[in-house]
């Protein structure tokens, strides 16, 4: 299960750091400005800073519980989530001894996969969130300079042994070219989007026109671990790089660590509205065994709340094309309604749709166009490969379990 929500244990920090005169910071050359690990005062600093930008309808104090409940998520405690901040020794420190903040952003370890000509190699992988410069400080070049030095830190940055880091991954809100002067360019960022069904005789209805109609299970939690979702990766992988010699395949790996995250976020915004905590996380077809994982997201306002599929698991070559079109199709439907139920206006949004989903959701739209949207200002999927330039990398199953 996801950890049990508890009360907040109280934050070291109290008070945003003051502001320093512009006049006295440095400029971004001065080899004193480095990127450090942040403390963990100086971590907790950042979110206060940055909670203007990201707390949504939280209050400041929620916004801080939420993410040092966060912490607490099997992919991110003991280490696995780091702070860093843009700092210099030469700048006075602040009362409680932490260093003033210029820029800063976290990473998180993710266990992901690399292939090559059927080869897999299981590798230590980082996502990197919560970029922020405080306004006082914006049009120095600070930001600039902390993602430049962030990509040699994560070369190394909790790496096994001697092995360098082979990729990381971010999600840029400011389109695709300032993170590509750093190394991370951007990859195909596709989504569809379907409309919430508004009532279960509805939902029941279009479910039976689907001949015969797939018997569609509720999973939580519990089921998920039973779900064969990192041996089935892995087969596609293999295969896919065996096919394609010329290509590399990478991958995040689709376990409950990495859903878990995106869980505890979705219940804790749901408790701080005063709903109860979601308890079905997807659903499946056995006769098939193809599912679907979602999420529900909150935005600030609830006109944008929408459901999202974390994960879309296809067994490989053993379903027909045409049950598995039907399976998709009835599992859509399913979320769909689930959107309803939880007031996702916005509706069902499936991230990287591959074209068997797009078929199944066209296959069920009742004259509303499907349409495969490509993100270039929010959510752009962004990756800096380590290896030679000349290598072509695919990003396989770029899905929203991977978002961070």
């Amino acid at each position: 299960m996801p950890a049990a929500r508890e009360q907040p244990t109280g934050l070291v920090t109290t008070a945003i750091q003051p502001h320093l005169e512009v006049s006295t910071l440095p400029p971004k050359s001065d080899p004193n400005v480095v990127l450090e690990r942040a403390s963990r005062p100086e971590y907790e600093q950042t979110w206060r800073l940055n909670s203007s930008e990201w707390k949504g309808f939280l209050s400041e104090p929620s916004y801080l519980d939420r993410e040092q409940y966060l912490l607490g998520a099997e992919v991110t405690r003991e280490g696995g989530s780091t702070g860093w901040i843009l700092t210099s020794p030469e700048l006075p420190k602040t009362e409680d001894g932490s260093r003033p903040i210029l820029a800063a952003c976290e990473t998180t370890r993710k266990h992901a996969y690399v292939a090559k000509d059927g080869k897999i190699d299981k590798v230590i992988s980082h996502g990197i969130g919560s970029v922020y410069c405080r306004p006082e400080y914006r049009g120095r070049g600070y930001a600039g300079k902390m993602i430049e030095e962030l990509g040699k830190k994560l070369e190394t940055h909790q790496q096994l042994k001697e092995a360098k880091g082979r990729f990381s991954v971010l999600y840029s809100d400011i389109g695709t070219k300032f993170y590509a002067k750093y190394g991370w360019h951007a990859f195909p960022s596709t989504h569809i989007n379907l409309k919430p069904i508004d009532n279960a005789g509805e939902h029941h209805q279009r479910r039976a026109e689907i001949t015969p109609p797939p018997q569609i299970e509720d999973l939580k939690y519990e089921d998920l671990a039973a779900l064969p979702l990192t041996p089935n990766l892995e087969r596609k992988l293999a295969k896919m790089s065996s096919a394609n010699p010329s290509k590399t395949f990478v991958a995040f790996r689709p376990d409950l660590p990495n859903f878990q995250w995106h869980f505890m976020r979705e219940e804790f915004l749901a408790e701080a509205l005063g709903r109860e905590k979601p308890q079905i996380k997807g659903a499946i077809d056995r006769k098939t065994g193809i599912a679907l994982i979602w999420v529900r997201t909150y935005s600030e306002e609830p006109s944008g709340w929408h459901l999202n599929v974390l994960y879309t698991h296809i067994p490989e070559d053993t379903v027909p094309t045409d049950e598995k079109k039907k399976s998709l199709s009835a599992l859509l439907l399913r979320a769909q309604y689930e959107a309803h139920v939880w007031d996702m206006v916005a509706g069902l949004e499936v991230w990287d749709p591959s074209e068997e989903v797009v078929l199944a959701a066209k296959a069920i739209a009742y004259g509303n166009e499907i349409e495969v949207f490509s993100r270039d200002q929010e959510h752009v999927c962004s990756l800096k490969w380590n290896g030679s330039e000349a290598d072509d990398v695919v990003w396989l199953a770029n899905e929203r379990y991977s978002w961070c």
